[in-house]
């Protein structure tokens, strides 16, 4: 818009002078820079009007540090060429507070769509929203252009590090038999509140559990075996909470930290609770893990939190909201990167030995 008025005070100044030195020559020029001036912009309006702009991330998660293409795609539906436009984007990551730029220049043929691509390297772990601002269009000559604001956002996720944990899974976490809506599949147990199997009766079961209406139907004893509840002996609490004052590599470890003792206790058949406080729903969000995919599913989730602003104490929401439930183990990590064992601080996650 600069250049624009810029252009116009331009031919005023060459019809001014025309007029005052009654110059035939500065006259002339002063209105064929005019009409020049005026077709310029009313092409740039045209070309506005008949290109559609947008921003294209062609995937939507990558791992810490890899590289990203950022496609602006144009798409020329006029009979006459766009020389040149500008997009101009902003990107943030959701636990970040910094916000960075980015500029992509690109063209467009008659009749034809364009994409152009700049590679990004996300430093940083956690959900990245990039958001088209605006587009400069410019003229034939380059000259002058008209800014179209916008707003058009792609989302990306940037899954931190996994770090190999040793983790030993003691026998009172391998035994756990808490309550769960999850049952195991492969045993039976003693919840009558759910139905494993029904069998022929061996002997050393309990008369209490012949199915007497299917045992005078099949003509023999059949057993009604419970199911075997899947406890998590392991819960993980998450401080998201604000008034940390973290930094950049402090979020990044915490997410390293919380992603790999999370897969470590996966690998060793460990299901766990992951639960964090979300400002947005106003309420404590619980996870069970006991997967590879609920690892991604929970990182996806947490992403998505809406932190508090003020300090919360995940330990005592979580005691109110489930009373009665109890853990082997209870481990505590927050933004800062403190990492918190069945009481026990442990400075680096990495290189320490962690039981549960």
């Amino acid at each position: 818009m600069a250049t624009g008025l810029i252009l116009v005070l331009i031919v005023g100044a060459l019809g001014y002078l025309g007029i005052i030195y009654t110059s035939p020559a500065l006259m002339l020029l002063s209105i064929c820079c005019g009409v020049m001036l005026f077709l310029g912009y009313g092409y740039i309006l045209y070309m506005m009007l008949r290109v559609k702009c947008r921003i294209q991330i062609p995937i939507v998660m990558a791992e810490q540090e890899e590289g990203v293409m950022i496609c602006a795609v144009t798409e020329n539906r006029s009979r006459l060429p766009l020389p040149k436009v500008v997009y101009r984007m902003d990107y943030q990551n959701s636990f970040g507070r910094k916000k960075r730029k980015l500029s992509i220049q690109t063209a467009a043929d008659a009749k034809s769509s364009s994409r152009m691509s700049v590679e990004v390297a996300a430093k940083s772990s956690g959900n990245y929203t990039f958001r088209l601002v605006r587009v400069r269009f410019y003229g034939l000559l380059g000259i002058g252009y008209l800014t179209r604001y916008v707003r058009y956002e792609e989302r990306l996720s940037i899954m931190p590090k996994i770090t190999p944990v040793m983790i030993e899974v003691g026998l009172a976490s391998r035994y756990f038999q808490g309550e769960s809506e999850v049952y195991d599949d492969k045993t039976g147990g003693d919840d009558v509140s759910e139905v494993f199997q029904i069998r022929s009766f061996q002997p050393g079961d309990k008369i209490q559990n012949i199915h007497w209406k299917l045992s005078a139907k099949e003509d023999e004893l059949m057993v009604r075996e419970n199911s075997q509840p899947m406890g998590c002996p392991v819960v993980i609490l998450l401080d998201i909470s604000g008034g940390q004052k973290e930094t950049e590599k402090q979020r990044n470890h915490f997410f390293e930290m919380v992603i790999s003792i999370s897969f470590g206790l996966v690998e060793k058949q460990c299901p766990h609770y992951i639960a964090w406080y979300d400002e947005k729903e106003h309420d404590l969000i619980r996870v069970r893990v006991d997967k590879e995919e609920k690892v991604y599913y929970f990182i996806l989730l947490l992403y998505g939190a809406v932190q508090s602003r003020e300090k919360m104490d995940i330990a005592l929401l979580y005691q109110e909201k489930y009373r009665g439930e109890t853990a082997v183990t209870k481990i505590e990590m927050n933004l800062a990167g403190k990492l918190i064992v069945a009481g026990t601080e442990i400075e680096d996650f990495a290189k320490a030995e962690i039981r549960v």
